[in-house]
């Protein structure tokens, strides 16, 4: 597995785990700083959307730059927390690696990049690792907590007042994420 210092990748055990709510706090207080990239990755081929600009497009995965900071979905909701640019990606888990790569293509390196996905931590080690768990969901992908003794740490939808504690302490130095 390669090694990415530069992202900080969140993932989580279900829907409404407060990925992304995570996600964008990070984003919000390092974008004071940096041109943060935000990445959403999704297993579930929805189609574009008005705001969504193709980028790559094959029978593996699709690429999307988000345009939009106006709309629902996660990748618009990590533009209007302050990041420069956003990506989405489709893709069945067993093709995450090839669209990372390409992604990759898009971006600066050591740019910073906060990430919402359960499957690429099987493909990449990230600088920091988070898991999210909604403890009132009955359906868990128990597949990510193989990775909890790899994470800085499990969070759940209670423990807000820790996770905006480890907000502060995170932290991105000479093209890594680091928690100071």
């Amino acid at each position: 597995m390669k090694e990415f210092k530069n992202l900080l990748l969140i993932a989580g055990t279900g829907r409404n785990s407060g990925k992304t709510t995570f996600a964008c706090s990070i984003i919000k207080k390092t974008s004071e700083d940096f041109a943060v990239t935000g990445l959403k990755i999704s297993p579930h081929f929805h189609g574009g959307t008005e705001s969504l600009k193709l980028l790559v497009e094959n029978d593996k995965f699709n690429l999307y730059e988000e345009t939009s900071p106006e709309s629902n979905k996660d990748s618009s909701k990590m533009l209007l927390a302050g990041a420069s640019k956003v990506f989405y990606i489709e893709t069945m888990d067993s093709h995450i690696k090839d669209a990372f790569i390409a992604f990759t293509k898009f971006i600066e390196p050591n740019t910073p990049v906060v990430c919402e996905s359960p499957a690429l931590r099987n493909y990449v080690i990230p600088g920091v690792f988070f898991i999210m768990d909604n403890i009132k969901n009955i359906d868990k992908k128990e597949s990510i907590l193989k990775w909890k003794n790899d994470a800085y740490g499990v969070f759940n939808t209670t423990n807000d007042g820790e996770k905006e504690k480890l907000i502060e302490k995170i932290q991105f130095i000479d093209g890594n994420w680091h928690i100071i």
